[in-house]
Formats: structure tokens, sequence, C-alpha cells
């Protein structure tokens, strides 16, 4: 957290220092700033200035219009140099062989548990879904960046968020809670509830469905690049994204493909029950598919020196 310390008037106060530290209102403010960066309408020191009035709680009121047209300046020049403490949301990435600047967006903390008033989101980093869920929420979010309709963000951010299930309250009691609050979703889930969702989800700000969407986008790239603590044990999840040199033309084979090829093993049982797994009992499972194949080859490369 970044702090602001004033003794003439002994006031501190404290504003987040990275994005992870921020609360919901400050998040989708952010985000709002984005969405208005990317479409033109303002320049990133205008981004800062916004970001460093709405963290600071500073009061634009008609006090303001009271002040001297030099104290109004001095007080927009403060803020605008305050505003480079705003520089950790943003990282330097290399892009065809230059430095940029780019916003640092790559988190998995679910900022917007709650939309439309009874509609819940997933855990952070989507601890709580599954594959079933995954998938269909996985095809509206390919969807969505290939064609930027929001049609396909809403149907993103639908599948995502559902309803709390029926007498949650007293589910709570159970020592078998799962602690998964919404109801189940399944290849069998009524489509029009699924539909409804989409017409109230649609009518939500830009900003939240974005900042949704950019949540689901970070767990996307945790799952292809983080590790996992499982039993004291450090497992690296991008080796099951790795291809060896020989199969690069072999076809990828996709979710669906994965859920008939893990189906069949019995590991989970059925297809459907497969689906209905946790999305992390999958990826741990890939992952030691991945590790015994590596071990395999291995063995047939040591053979075959032999």
């Amino acid at each position: 957290m970044h702090k602001i310390e004033i003794p003439v008037k002994q006031l501190v106060k404290e504003f987040p220092s990275e994005i992870q530290e921020m609360d919901q209102d400050q998040f989708v403010h952010f985000i709002g700033l984005i969405l208005q960066y990317l479409g033109g309408k303002i320049t990133i020191d205008h981004l800062k200035a916004s970001m460093i009035i709405r963290l600071l709680d500073v009061k634009m009121d008609f006090m303001y219009a009271f002040l001297s047209r030099e104290e109004r300046e001095n007080a927009y020049a403060e803020i605008f140099r305050l505003g480079d403490l705003c520089e950790s949301f943003f990282e330097q990435v290399e892009q065809d062989g230059k430095q940029v600047k780019t916003f640092k967006l790559g988190f998995t903390r679910n900022f917007i548990p709650k939309i439309c008033g009874s509609y819940h989101g997933p855990m952070d980093a989507l601890q709580d879904i599954t594959f079933a869920e995954y998938r269909l929420a996985h095809s509206h979010y390919a969807a969505y960046l290939e064609s930027q309709s929001e049609t396909d963000l809403n149907y993103l951010v639908a599948v995502l968020y559902r309803p709390a299930k029926r007498f949650l309250w007293f589910k709570k009691l159970l020592p078998s809670f799962d602690g998964q609050v919404r109801v189940p979703l399944t290849a069998k889930s009524n489509p029009l509830f699924l539909q409804a969702r989409v017409q109230a989800i649609a009518k939500l700000p830009l900003a939240i469905r974005y900042g949704i969407f950019l949540f689901f986008s970070g767990c996307e790239q945790f799952l292809s690049t983080g590790t996992l603590n499982v039993d004291g044990k450090t497992i690296d999840l991008s080796i099951i994204y790795q291809r060896d040199d020989d199969s690069d033309d072999s076809p990828d084979i996709g979710l669906v493909g994965i859920l008939y090829s893990l189906a069949e093993t019995k590991v989970f049982g059925s297809i459907e029950e497969t689906d209905s797994q946790n999305l992390y009992d999958i990826m741990i499972r890939l992952y030691q598919v991945v590790k015994q194949s590596q071990a395999l080859t291995e063995k047939f490369k040591s053979n075959g020196a032999d």
C-alpha cells in the first residue's frame, strides 16, 4: 500500500499500490478508465489522475468552485504529480522487439463476487468450478476474443455467475458442505435459465462485465503458466501445454477431447462424472499423465542409447 502523510493537517491516507489491493469499487472504476483510454477518450495521465482522486477519496464538491484559479491549478498539478504512484499498475513488455508499457492485468482474484443482486461468481483462480463449467466458459471467452461482441461477453459472465443453491443456509451447516454456493452447471442445465441471466447481465455497466472477462483471462494465464502445491509438492502446470519437437503437426484435441480421453481411463468415472469434476482435479490428473509420458519417453531413449 502507498501512504500519503500531510503533517499540517495530521492526515495519513493509504491507497493500493497494486491492483490486487483494490476493493471492488476501486477495481471497477479502474476498468472503466481503461475502457475510456482504449476508446481514445482519455490519456494515460488523465487515467492516473482519476485513479488518485478515487483512491484518495478526494472530494471535488461545491467548495472547490470557491477556490481561486491558481489554487485549482495547484490542486490539479498535485493530483497529476501523485499520478506517478499509479505506475505500479503498469508493466513493461516486449512487443515486436520493442519495450512497451501495458496494464498489469494478470490477476486471479475475483474482485466482483456477486452481480445483479443474486448471481454469485466463482472463487479466486476458479478454484470451485467444474470441468464442464470451464469448458463452456472457455468457449465463450475464446469467441469474445475473436468477435469482441458483447453477446459473447455476456454469455461468458452468465456461465460463471449463477444463483445460490436452495436452502444454502442449511447446507452450510452440514459437514459435507463443499463451499460451493452456486447452483451447478451441467450439460442438462435448462438453457432458458442461462438466457435469462444473459439478458439481465447485458444491462450491467461494461466495466463490470469487462472486469469479469479480465479475471477469467488472468485465470487462463495462470492455468497455463502457474504452479500448484499438492501434498507439499510444487507442480508446474506449464508442462501440460508443452509440446515435443516431434509433435508439431499433431492435432490439438481440445477440451472435449480431454474430457473423452479422461473418461476412457475411468479415473473419475463416466463422461458426465468426469465433466462434473473440479477443474483442478482434472489439471492435476493431466499433469500426472504428462509426467508419466515424459518418463516413458526418457526410458525409451535410454534403452535405445544402450
